[in-house]
Order: C-alpha cells, then sequence, then structure tokens
C-alpha cells in the first residue's frame, strides 16, 4: 500500500547483481543469497517531513479530509501528512497546501479508493524502519489473500495490481507507481520481500513461505530461497527523525517480551504512575512467546509507541533501530526493565554511539542470570543497576567493585488499589471464583501462579501434593504456562490421589488470590516476587523459600513462613501441614494485611524516577 522511497538516503547497486545465475551460485555455495547491497548518501533536507500517507479521493467512497488527518494523528508518525489525489493521479488537497517543504518527502504509503488502513499505532513506523534496517524490496504489513504469487515487470500501459497490496511498503528503486492506474510496477525480476502481521502467524503456501528464527521472518521471494537466507543488515539509525514536542523526560524502555509476569506487573504499575511526568517509549527485543501470556494491549494505555524488535528483524539490526527510536524521541534514558542478553551486547554500542544516554539496568537475581555480565567493562556502558533485592546489591559492591550509589535497592510493588478486588466485593467473588473451580467452602487452597520453569520448581510442588494427599480438604491450584507445562501436566496426571491442577495462564490473578487461602512459591531463585506482594495486599498467608528478598519480607513482616532450601520437600511438608491450621493461617493473613503498605506502587514509582533522573 505504499512505495518506499528514499530518493537522497538509498541507491540500489546495478541490477545485474541480482541475475539468476549470481544469485543460485552464492545459494549453492552457503554465500549471502537474496541480499541487496545499498550505499548511504548524507540527507540534506533534515526539515522535510518524513512520511506522506497518499489517497484516492475519487468516487463515492471516498476518504474525507479530516478523516485523514485524524486517522494520521493516531499514528506514531508525527512527521506523517495525508495528501489526496484524483483518479488521474492529480493532487487534490493536502493537510498543510501552505508548507513548500511537503514538495519533498523520503517514504509513501498508498491507500486504496474509499478507505483507510486498519493499524496498530506503531505499525507504519515499524515498516519503515524494517525497511531501513533490512535489504529488502518490500515490507508487507498484511497479506489479505492466501495465494500468493510474484508478478513479472510489466509494460507501463498495462494494469497491475500486485497480490502484496493493499498494506505493503515498497522500495523505490524495486517498484513504482503508476498513479493513472493507481498501480505499482516491479522493477525487476529478482524481489525479496519480508512480512510482519501485527495480527499474528501469516498463513502462505509452503513454496513462498521461509521462516528464520534469526532473522523474524517469514521471508517472500520470485526465486527458490532454498535452505538458507542471509539479508544484509543496513543501519537503521540513519534514518532521520525529529523528536515529539514534548517537555517531559524520554525513556526508551527495553524488555525482551511483555509477557503476563510479575516483571511486567511491576513495570507496568510504574509506568502508569509516572506517565504524567515521562515520555515512555518501549521496544522488546525477543519474539513474543504465547505460552507466556501477552500484555502488549495493556501497555498501550500509558504509550502507542510500542515497538516489537524482536518479532521483526535480526539482532543484528537493534542497535541501529534503538537509536532510531532514541533520535526520534529524543530519549535521555535507556532503562532495561527486564534480562536479555542482547542488551548486554547492545549497551557498549548504544553508549558509544549516544555518550550523553544515561543506560540504567536491572537485575532480578544476585546468583544466576545475568549477574555474570557485570564485569569491569560494563561499568562504562551501565550508569545504574537497580537492585531487585539486597543479595544483589552486595553481590555487586562487595565482590564486583561497584560504587554503592550506583546500584540502589528498589523493591517491587504491588497492584494499584483500583487493580484490586473492592473489600466489599471479595467475599462474592470468593464464592463465585471457587463454585467456577469445584472447591467447596470448607477447602484450602494454596495457590502458585508462576512459570511452567525450572526456576519455580513447579514439579515440588506435584510432589508435595502427593505427601499431602491425607489431608481431604487441603488443593493446590497452579496457574501458568510455559517450557515445563507438558511435563507438570503429566506429573499431575500420574499423581494418583493428589488434589492438585494447572490452569493456563490467566490475567484475574487477583480474583484468584481471594478465592484461594495460601499464596506458594518454592522457587529456586527470585528477586522479589510481585506475586508475594499482591498476596500480602489481599491478605493472603504466603509459603515460600529462602531466596533473594522473598524470605526477608515474610521474616520482616511475619506474614509467612519460610523454608530455607529449595527443593526440601520435609520441610515444605511441615510448613503446609501447619498451613493446613485455620488459626495459624488467620494469625498470619492478619500480619499480611498490615504489611502491604510497605509495597505501595507510589513509592516504588518515586524511587524509579530518581533512577531515571539520576537525582537525590
Amino acid at each position: 500500500m505504499g512505495l518506499f522511497n528514499l530518493p537522497g538516503r538509498l541507491a540500489a547497486v546495478p541490477a545485474r547483481l541480482l541475475a539468476a545465475g549470481r544469485y543460485r551460485r552464492d545459494l549453492a555455495s552457503g554465500r549471502a543469497a537474496g541480499s541487496l547491497s545499498h550505499r548511504f548518501v548524507e540527507w540534506k533536507r533534515p526539515d522535510a517531513p518524513l512520511v506522506e500517507l497518499r489517497l484516492r479521493v475519487d468516487g463515492g467512497s471516498a476518504v474525507a479530509r479530516d478523516e485523514a488527518e485524524d486517522w494520521c494523528r493516531r499514528q506514531t508518525l508525527a512527521e506523517l501528512r495525508a495528501v489526496g489525489f484524483d483518479i488521474n493521479g492529480a493532487e487534490v488537497w493536502r493537510v498543510d497546501p501552505t508548507d513548500e517543504a511537503l514538495a519533498t518527502v523520503e517514504a509513501s504509503f498508498f491507500a486504496a479508493p474509499g478507505r483507510l488502513p486498519e493499524a496498530q499505532p506503531s505499525q507504519l513506523e515499524s515498516a519503515l524502519m524494517v525497511a531501513a534496517a533490512e535489504a529488502v524490496d518490500a515490507v508487507v504489513l498484511r497479506i489479505d489473500r492466501a495465494a500468493f504469487t510474484f508478478q513479472p515487470p510489466i509494460e507501463a500501459d498495462a494494469v497491475h495490481t500486485p497480490e502484496l497490496r493493499p498494506w505493503a511498503l515498497y522500495r523505490s528503486d524495486a517498484y513504482r507507481w503508476l498513479p493513472a492506474l493507481d498501480a505499482v510496477r516491479p522493477s525487476h525480476n529478482r524481489r525479496l520481500v519480508k512480512v510482519i502481521d501485527s495480527r499474528g502467524a501469516t498463513e502462505l503456501p509452503r513454496e513462498v513461505e521461509l521462516f528464520n528464527a534469526r532473522r523474524r521472518g517469514p521471508y517472500l521471494s520470485d526465486a527458490d530461497l532454498g535452505p538458507m537466507l542471509r539479508i544484509q543488515i543496513r543501519d537503521a539509525s540513519l534514518l532521520e527523525r525529529r523528536p515529539a514536542g514534548d517537555n517531559r523526560p524520554a525513556v526508551l524502555v527495553t524488555a525482551p517480551f511483555l509477557a503476563r509476569g510479575g516483571a511486567e506487573q511491576t513495570l507496568h504499575a510504574t509506568l502508569s504512575a509516572l506517565s504524567r511526568s515521562f515520555r515512555f517509549s518501549i521496544a522488546t527485543l525477543a519474539p513474543h512467546r504465547p505460552a507466556l501470556g501477552d500484555r502488549r494491549r495493556d501497555f498501550l494505555d500509558i504509550t502507542n509507541r510500542i515497538f516489537c524488535l524482536g518479532d521483526l528483524v535480526h539482532p543484528d539490526a537493534m542497535p541501529g533501530m534503538l537509536l532510531a527510536l532514541l533520535e526520534g524521541e529524543g530519549a535521555e534514558v535507556l532503562y532495561n526493565a527486564n534480562g536479555t542478553t542482547l542488551f548486554y551486547d547492545f549497551a557498549p554500542v548504544l553508549k558509544s554511539a549516544r555518550p550523553g544516554l544515561r543506560i540504567v539496568d536491572h537485575l532480578y537475581d544476585h546468583e544466576v542470570g545475568y549477574i555474570e555480565r557485570y564485569q569491569p567493562g560494563l561499568k562504562a556502558s551501565v550508569d545504574l543497576c537497580i537492585a531487585e533485592n539486597r543479595p544483589i546489591a552486595e553481590v555487586l559492591v562487595n565482590k564486583r567493585g561497584w560504587p554503592a550509589e550506583r546500584v540502589p535497592v528498589i523493591w517491587p510493588c504491588g497492584r494499584p488499589q483500583d487493580a484490586l478486588p473492592p473489600e466489599s466485593h471479595r467475599p462474592r467473588l470468593r464464592r463465585s471464583i471457587r463454585h467456577e473451580l469445584g472447591f467447596v467452602d470448607d477447602d484450602v487452597v494454596i495457590l502458585t501462579a508462576a512459570r511452567m520453569h525450572p526456576q519455580k520448581r513447579p514439579l515440588d510442588l506435584v510432589a508435595l501434593a502427593e505427601r499431602v494427599r491425607d489431608l481431604d480438604s487441603l488443593h493446590f491450584l497452579l496457574v501458568g504456562g510455559g517450557d515445563l507445562e507438558g511435563e507438570v501436566d503429566h506429573a499431575i496426571a500420574a499423581a494418583t490421589g493428589a488434589r492438585i491442577r494447572r490452569l493456563a495462564f490467566r490475567s484475574d490473578i487477583p480474583d484468584l488470590i481471594v478465592a484461594a487461602d495460601v499464596g506458594c512459591l518454592v522457587s529456586d531463585h527470585e528477586g522479589l516476587p510481585v506475586f508475594l506482594l499482591e498476596c500480602l495486599q489481599l491478605g493472603r498467608p504466603f509459603l515460600g523459600t529462602r531466596v533473594g528478598d522473598l524470605a526477608t519480607v515474610l521474616d520482616e513482616t511475619g506474614a509467612g513462613l519460610v523454608v530455607d532450601r529449595p527443593g526440601d520437600l520435609d520441610g515444605l511438608e511441615t510448613a503446609v501441614r501447619h498451613l493446613a491450621d485455620s488459626a495459624i493461617r488467620a494469625e498470619l493473613a492478619a500480619r499480611a494485611v498490615a504489611a502491604a503498605p510497605r509495597f505501595s506502587v507510589a513509592a516504588c514509582a518515586e524511587a524509579y524516577a530518581q533512577a531515571f533522573l539520576g537525582g537525590d
């Protein structure tokens, strides 16, 4: 649905380099097949608009000018302008007809007559960055037809409407628009197209689909792609952008993905609380995994600038795209909100390119994971490391030589009060959910909300349920999915007489806590789990292992029981038998309610604001 046109920036190498013989020889030898090379030329018009939306406005179902303006305002491309054309390609109207700079643009999207495209706010901007970062002829945002064939170049007077339309971004040296025909014409026979579809997996015939996990496909071509595809990566940071006109400090947040977990819950709560004071953009660096849940829609309440780079591009292209986002946002802070290996590869690159950029990282454990990346060289790239618990800070300061002022301990927060079930509604809610799940009034339900991952040791809970099956009223409820879900389900099915079940990820964890009687995590390692804090907020005692600051909170508040060693089934069994006593549960529940205010969203958000700004 568009013509990608960067006349002053990108120029193709001669078309003869894409000849069939060279292409197939490269493919057979394992060299880069299907790749295109480009050279960058300095852009001389930094004040010109970046993108136009070109609309056919003739006919009975024409797009109105005010409708087009409103559509443009909803996109994240601040430079987007709308232009109306009649059937002969003559200009009818512009959003701002007095702006002489509109005569020169870098890219254009062409809409089909009579309708505007359905697009997520950042979809056009994402497509533009992908086209700037990967050497492809077009970026297809949506394919509406299951049957897909490439058409060869045609004569100028022939009518041609490629199946790629109506929702694609075409590069000008591979396609050109014929306004009198409202058609897009390919200029050569060897074309490579990338598909990114915001609606989910794209269903395409096998002969034209190639999915490569490292390249974040699929890719389509009019030639046989074979078993290997290497695509040249360009530098998207050279894509000129203009910062948004907003005086609030801008922060680019990176994370592996926006799943449904404690880390994402704290991130959402704190960013929501700070959204009046900061402008946030979010870039995810790993492919979203359906088994872990998806909170991207929730984060749209905070910002529409959500760029799922891990779903779109090869990791080699990400640093340039992150720099383009930093430039376009005018961001002086990058906050890595959740661990990903890529961040530690990118941080030195970003710091070198933007020495004034303040980079803030976040660590969740002091023994495993990304703390191992905290070697002396990282000090030059990371300005501040937020430690989720005290052991992390102790390791970095005492063993890794980091200054204490660069390792603040910020405990996560629970949920905002308005996100919790009102106290007056909880008795009825408890009865409703327990009835839905088949529990009766006298049942004691021990709830674990966690990923089915070795770190969380879900198989220990199955073994524990088998050990206490003589307690007729005791039930274990696991909520979550992940790598071990199949193994956990198999173990549950084989655990004769054990009262335990697993549910897939659910978004109503506070409601489930109200319906349960005890919260429980038996993890190998933790920072400070948000699930624990939610249980305290809702007055539920907690059973946990001595990991991270989980035990510290329970020891200081007296709101639960702690087993010193993960995997200690004897200790866990003893604790569960204590918690079967209603009097013990009531005493611990009262302490949980008293402890909850320590973990308010407001206190956590204020600490993050200081970390972002570098204030006292």
